[in-house]
């Protein structure tokens, strides 16, 4: 990966080449998303193109990362300025726990928008004898990239089942593994959100069937992690899949305090846009359900941005 030069202080700018002191100056804003096939690297990047170009001041840096894990933990460092985030794990941040017990608390995060809810399920191939997700006994399943959230969430649904230590789990990037079971080097893959572009791509060749959760299951996982709760994928997220029930968990658009206020102010103004929000969704559908979502942000313990707050109580937007 290319090191990103990351800003200190509150955003340093850098005046450009030639111009004086007083002329426009850019500010440098690294936003992390996943790997390519993971939703938020589309996401991200679809966003971070259209605010570029239509806020020249602010130069998004799309930052390949293992996806929300990774994403908080570069926050917490300072080494990004925004991320797409579980809510999990801004609330497990802030209480050290699981993939955060060892980090700082999560105090720094502050809220922009809700960026989508998301689904965690299990794929296979149509013909691989596996039908439901405790025919996974014994067989090889890719769990995600290594620092990711769809490692972490796909892990909490085996864990939660009594699964966790039942499958032979691997660690690969969503191409990768879109690839491997296309070639059944592996005999399932797990993913979080949708539509992913790998799974898309298998429905789209090779057929794929998303393994249903058992009401029992279902319940297990909510109870364990009341993060998550049961909703419903649609016919036609992918090719040939029906509606099935999943577990969902929120998954917001954040950033670290010390971006400006006036940055996340101007970008929410152009975001919210109608016809900015219709470049976002053919970006990737998920951006289709951005929503300030105040209250539920901030009951996980930190506050919005100021520069959100500010744009969404202008617009009659905010909740408390």
């Amino acid at each position: 990966m290319k090191k990103i030069a990351l800003l200190t202080a509150a955003f340093a700018t850098v005046a450009i080449a030639g111009s004086p002191a007083s002329a426009t100056e850019k500010a440098n804003i690294a936003w992390g998303g996943s790997n390519p096939g993971g939703v938020m690297y589309y996401m991200v990047g679809a966003a971070g193109t259209i605010i570029s170009e239509k806020l020249p001041q602010y130069n998004i840096t799309q930052v390949t990362t293992g996806g929300s894990t990774e994403n908080a933990k570069r926050i917490i460092k300072g080494e990004l300025d925004m991320g797409i985030v579980y809510g999990a794990h801004v609330y497990m941040s802030l209480n050290a726990e699981g993939p955060f017990k060892t980090t700082a608390k999560g105090t720094m995060f502050r809220g922009i928008a809700k960026a989508y809810k998301g689904p965690s399920y299990f794929v296979t191939l149509p013909g691989n004898e596996i039908s439901k997700i405790s025919d996974l006994a014994g067989k090889k399943v890719a769990l995600g990239p290594p620092g990711s959230g769809t490692v972490f969430n796909c892990s909490n649904m085996l864990r939660a089942i009594g699964m966790l230590d039942k499958v032979k789990p691997s660690m690969m990037t969503f191409a990768d593994a879109g690839r491997a079971l296309a070639n059944g080097q592996i005999d399932a893959l797990c993913q979080s959100s949708a539509p992913a572009a790998a799974v898309k791509e298998l429905a789209e060749t090779k057929g794929a069937l998303v393994l249903p959760y058992s009401k029992d299951e279902m319940a297990k996982i909510t109870t364990a992690y009341p993060f998550y709760n049961s909703n419903t994928m649609p016919e036609g997220t992918y090719t040939g899949v029906p509606a099935v029930d999943l577990p969902y968990l929120t998954v917001y658009w954040v950033a670290h305090e010390r971006v400006p206020a006036k940055a996340v102010e101007d970008i929410l103004e152009l975001v919210y846009q109608p016809e900015i929000r219709d470049r976002l969704k053919a970006g990737h559908k998920a951006w289709a359900q951005m929503s300030p979502d105040t209250k539920n942000f901030e009951a996980l313990g930190v506050p919005m941005h100021p520069g959100a707050k500010a744009y969404y109580k202008a617009k009659g937007l905010w909740q408390d």
